[in-house]
């Protein structure tokens, strides 16, 4: 029994006791009791009381009713509560098997799933509307009684009947909208079917081919296994053509259907595109593998041909040779040539093979880099573990690096000592030239003289004249004097260095000396017979004015040097003022890394080693030494045991002293990693540092604070591009490697800057070290034709080798920046279209087959240069990205043994010169997906071989050639175009282990274009060296001294701000007016 009906039965109980006794009391006493002895009135109390108690049972009865249908309906909510919260679960598995989109490709069990789909929804809605009947009931009942329930403390109990009937409604509703979707798709998914197998098919093909690339995978560690690879891979070429045939016909399919309006034509994108990301990642795994096959071999092939050239060049110059031939020439004899213009070619000859023997290094350098960056990027591509394979390919790249530089520095240690025996060479030479002419004067000229004079006149007159003609003819032979007196002074010099030909120079000097005193002599006697027949009593001083005594002329020295400048003036006034410029900076060079080394040294046992051993370091910045102080060690170990050395051989070659930059180019790195640490650095040592290293300064009397000392790095790396650029200025177009060093240099705060904004990338769905070292990266306004509302966004963009990147800079709480991941797009897969109508700083980049308006992002850049920068690096990336079976390696054969000396090395000089070219112009060619855009603007279209007609000259890409180039106009290169040779048919896709008969497509080249912008380079190239020699003389033509320079030079520093200093508008104009440096890494 319910506690409600037990307290109704004890009520009621009682009440029947209470009335029972009153009734029996009444009773008694009505029968003893007639009315007139009731004078109290007592029994009329008690029927009162009975009437009462009548009246109040009937009121308790009807409140018990009520509260008995109360309870009755609380019991009925609670139990259509229970079950709609039942069906609800049953609802939500329901709707979670609806919503179930994998289906199957089989037509009979599609029908069976749609049987048993029909069924399961019969019994959904069956159950649900016996639920919904149920509540609408009780909903009807509770409308009906009128009563008013509170189903909690919020809703009343006909509010919570009528949401959940509502809920339940609106899910039924909703399920039956998916039931339907669902029960359309399965009557249509037969459809799919045939599609999904020709799919699965094709993605089958591409496994096989990314398993042929998998085992066939390995880092050569000689050229014969780069050319094994080679042929491996032409192989693979070739057995993935039919695949392309077979995905681009994947594509064509789910176009038609599409196109005839099928049900589901995500799905059907959703397969062509799964099909064309596999076939795309098939591409880059084989672009990878090209890359390293073309890095390869290129190191390879440089490597051996470097190291033959250096070899030769070395036993060439060990030789001791005899260049003038003063060993074999008797005093006094003529040359059958000029010896001097021979001399002076050979020299020249020995300067430019120096600058060739550099360059072929440096090249050779640049190979191992991008054969070890290929490297190492297929190792992570593939996740490859092969430990022992790696370490075998990066030692054989050291140690043929390692003894490169060897053989440089031999090389070049020969080279200078030739070079000075050539300088020696030069010296006798036009020594002996001098002495020659001064020998010929004194046969020629002196000797007519005095034969043609030998009486003294037949009167005073006559002996007058004679006196005046030898006075006037003395005024000429006194230059003939001082030349000699200099021939003997220089000979002397030259005779105290230990020069090469110093008996040579001694005889000729003793042959001029004994010349020139016969001739002196006899020219003082026949003046003295002149004068003693007019009677004139000569003095002493006269009679030796054509003495050769040194103590004669107190200004000989002075002569002397004004001799040697004029020596100097005869070669080249301007290239005089460079030549001191250039030695002035190169000192300046030298002066300033001896300090530098000397100050991170000063920063490294001052503070670092203090800080370590130190028992009184603050706590916040206690084993924070990494991250005050960077990488300092490692910089200062490089510079004080490397670098300051490799510079110090440059220090008579100033305008080869660009090669030691980029020889060394790679350790520059290392500054990356320190301008990236260096804004943390700096808060740590504000907040946190402040007098503990006040303290040390004083303890070691260090003349500047540490902040002075941890700037100094990216001070350098600034004063580097300072001085190259200097001695750029002073040296001639394309001589040495000062461009390539400053080039390296101005890359060293790129890269930081660039790591600094990649460091901030959030979210992205590849791992920082697969995206790559980042080659451009920059905030545009973008305009993307997907999104609905299409305005111009805000986005910062980096472009990578095989990405190009698309993030939003956002702010977190505390107000520091970072970029938000918003997509990508793959580089092999765009175009990029450079002109856009209306706005100069516009271009686009655009996937597919044309740049149409629905596939094609907008970009804005900030001013022209930087979207002239950014196009021109888009399209070099994304020729980078192409492979081809068809173009060959352009590799100049090895040298064979060498037959001649100097004229064999130079023959293979040229050679190994000709690999500049064959690396730089890497194999550009693809087999391209049939998704994949095109570098330019013009219409692309994929065939399978190519055929290029330049002229006369056929150039043949592939095995077929069912491509050619015509001309439509003969005199307009720029109207060439493509044309069909053939067109071969394509047939079914044919597994990779069945090579196919015929090659499938291939890319096409835009020649037209390649054509235009190679003559556009060629001018440009010819009126970009006019006007840099223009410059360079009108800037030579108008420079100061050595003092001025200094000036000048001190001054332009001044205005020279470090990047993490504190900046004043001062500076910060000085850094806009001059243009020096990048952007500020923290900023």
């Amino acid at each position: 029994m319910t506690p409600g009906r037990l307290d109704r039965t004890c009520t009621l109980w009682f009440r029947a006791s209470m009335l029972y006794h009153g009734t029996i009391q009444i009773l008694a006493r009505v029968q003893g009791v007639s009315p007139e002895m009731d004078a109290t009135g007592s029994v009329a109390a008690v029927e009162s009381a009975l009437d009462r108690l009548n009246k109040q049972r009937g009121e308790l009865e009807e409140l018990w009713a009520a509260r008995k249908l109360k309870l009755d309906l609380c019991l009925r909510l609670r139990l259509f509560e229970r079950d709609a919260l039942e069906v609800s679960s049953r609802l939500e598995l329901w709707s979670e098997e609806l919503q179930h989109t994998e289906l199957s490709r089989d037509t009979l069990q599609a029908e069976q799933l749609l049987r048993l789909h029909n069924e399961s929804v019969t019994h959904m809605q069956s159950t649900t509307f016996q639920v919904l009947q149920q509540g609408q009931e009780l909903a009807q009942v509770f409308e009906t009684s009128g009563l008013s329930l509170m189903a909690d403390s919020q809703y009343s109990a006909q509010t919570r009947v009528q949401v959940l009937l509502e809920f339940l409604h609106e899910r039924e509703m909703d399920l039956e909208d998916l039931a339907e979707m669902k029960r359309v798709k399965l009557e249509q998914c037969v459809q799919l079917c045939q599609f999904q197998n020709d799919a699965n098919q094709v993605i089958s093909w591409i496994r096989n081919g990314e398993a042929m690339l998998m085992a066939s995978f390995a880092i050569p560690i000689c050229l014969q296994d780069a050319e094994q690879l080679k042929k491996e891979h032409e192989q693979f070429q070739v057995a993935i053509e039919k695949t392309h045939t077979s995905a681009v016909q994947v594509k064509h399919r789910a176009e038609a259907l599409i196109s005839a309006n099928h049900y589901d034509p995500q799905s059907i994108r959703d397969i062509a595109e799964e099909v064309t990301k596999r076939w795309q990642q098939l591409v880059t795994c084989a672009e990878e593998r090209h890359k390293l096959v073309t890095a390869s071999l290129n190191f390879y092939k440089t490597a051996e041909q470097v190291c033959s050239v250096l070899d030769s060049l070395e036993r060439e110059y060990k030789r001791d040779e005899d260049w003038c031939g003063s060993s074999n020439e008797k005093v006094g004899g003529t040359a059958p040539c000029d010896k001097a213009t021979m001399v002076s070619q050979l020299i020249n000859k020995h300067q430019e093979q120096k600058e060739a023997f550099l360059k072929a290094c440096t090249l050779a350098r640049r190979t191992a880099e991008t054969f070890l960056k290929y490297t190492s990027r297929s190792l992570q591509y593939y996740s490859y573990q092969g430990e022992a394979g790696t370490r075998n390919a990066d030692n054989r790249v050291k140690n043929i690096l390692e003894k490169l530089l060897s053989q440089e520095n031999k090389v070049l240690e020969h080279w200078t000592q030739r070079k000075k025996r050539l300088d020696q060479c030069q010296q006798f030479v036009l020594f002996e030239r001098s002495a020659k002419q001064a020998i010929e004067w004194i046969h020629d000229t002196g000797e007519l003289y005095l034969s043609t004079h030998t009486t003294v006149g037949q009167n005073k007159e006559e002996t007058e004249t004679l006196l005046s003609e030898h006075n006037e003819f003395k005024g000429t032979a006194k230059e003939t004097r001082e030349r000699v007196k200099l021939l003997i002074q220089l000979a002397d010099s030259l005779v105290e260095k230990g020069h090469a030909h110093a008996s040579a120079i001694k005889q000729w000097v003793a042959a001029v000396d004994n010349r020139y005193k016969d001739f002196s002599s006899r020219m003082d006697k026949y003046r003295s017979q002149l004068e003693g027949s007019l009677g004139i009593k000569a003095e002493g001083e006269s009679r030796q004015d054509l003495s050769i005594d040194r103590n004669s002329d107190p200004l000989l020295e002075t002569k002397l040097k004004e001799a040697a400048n004029k020596e100097l003036k005869e070669l080249n006034e301007e290239k005089r003022k460079s030549a001191r410029r250039k030695e002035f900076i190169m000192a300046e060079l030298l002066q300033t890394e001896r300090t530098y080394v000397k100050d991170l040294e000063t920063c490294i046992k001052s503070f670092l080693h203090e800080m370590n051993s130190s028992a009184t370091v603050p706590s916040p910045i206690q084993s924070k030494e990494e991250v005050i102080f960077g990488n300092m060690e490692e910089i200062y170990e490089f510079h004080n045991s490397v670098f300051l050395k490799e510079l110090e051989k440059y220090e008579t070659m100033p305008e080869d002293v660009g090669h030691c930059f980029v020889t060394w180019a790679q350790k520059f790195d290392m500054y990356v990693k320190y301008c990236k640490n260096k804004p943390e650095s700096n808060s740590m040592l504000v907040q946190h540092g402040g007098s503990f290293f006040e303290e040390l300064q004083k303890k070691h009397k260090v003349e500047h604070p540490i902040a002075a000392y941890l700037i100094k790095p990216v001070q350098r790396i600034t004063k580097y591009q300072l001085l190259l650029k200097d001695l750029q200025s002073c040296c001639e177009e394309g001589q040495g490697e000062i461009k390539d060093g400053l080039e390296v240099m101005l890359n060293v705060p790129k890269k930081a800057n660039d790591a600094m904004h990649l460091s901030l990338l959030d979210g992205c769905d590849v791992s920082l070290d697969k995206l790559g070292e980042v080659i451009l990266q920059d905030t545009f306004h973008v305009w993307d034709p997907k999104q609905i509302i299409r305005k111009g966004r805000e986005r910062h963009i980096f472009l990578f080798e095989l990405y190009l990147l698309f993030s939003k800079e956002v702010k977190d709480s505390s107000g520091k920046a970072k970029y938000l991941y918003k997509n990508k797009l793959m580089t092999s897969e765009l175009g990029v279209t450079e002109h856009i109508e209306g706005d100069e700083c516009k271009f686009a980049v655009w996937t597919g087959r044309a740049p149409i308006s629905d596939y094609r992002i907008v970009l804005k850049a900030a001013n022209l240069d930087g979207k002239q920068t950014w196009v021109k690096k888009l399209r070099e990336v994304i020729q980078e990205t192409y492979f081809s079976t068809a173009l060959p390696l352009s590799m100049p054969k090895s040298p064979a043994k060498l037959k001649s000396g100097s004229q064999r090395s130079s023959r293979d000089l040229e050679d190994s010169m000709s690999l500049d070219e064959s690396v730089e112009n890497l194999d550009r060619g693809s087999l391209a997906s049939f998704g994949s855009g095109n570098t330019t603007d013009s219409d692309k279209v994929n065939h399978p071989n190519t055929k290029y007609i330049y002229g006369n000259l056929p150039l043949r890409f592939g095995r077929d050639s069912p491509l050619c180039v015509k001309r439509d106009q003969p005199q307009h290169p720029s109207h060439w175009s493509l044309s069909h040779c053939s067109n071969p048919s394509l047939t079914s896709p044919l597994c990779p282990d069945n090579p196919p008969p015929s090659p499938g497509p291939r890319p096409v080249w835009n020649f037209k274009e390649n054509i235009i912008i190679r003559d556009c380079f060629r001018i440009c190239w010819v009126v970009l060296i006019i006007l840099i020699a223009l410059h360079s003389y009108l800037r030579t033509t108008h420079t100061a001294h050595g003092t001025i320079v200094r000036a000048c030079r001190t001054e332009y520093s001044s205005h020279f701000t470090p990047i993490f200093a504190q900046r004043t508008p001062h500076m910060e104009q000085s850094l806009h007016t001059k243009q020096i440096g990048h952007r500020a890494l923290y900023q």
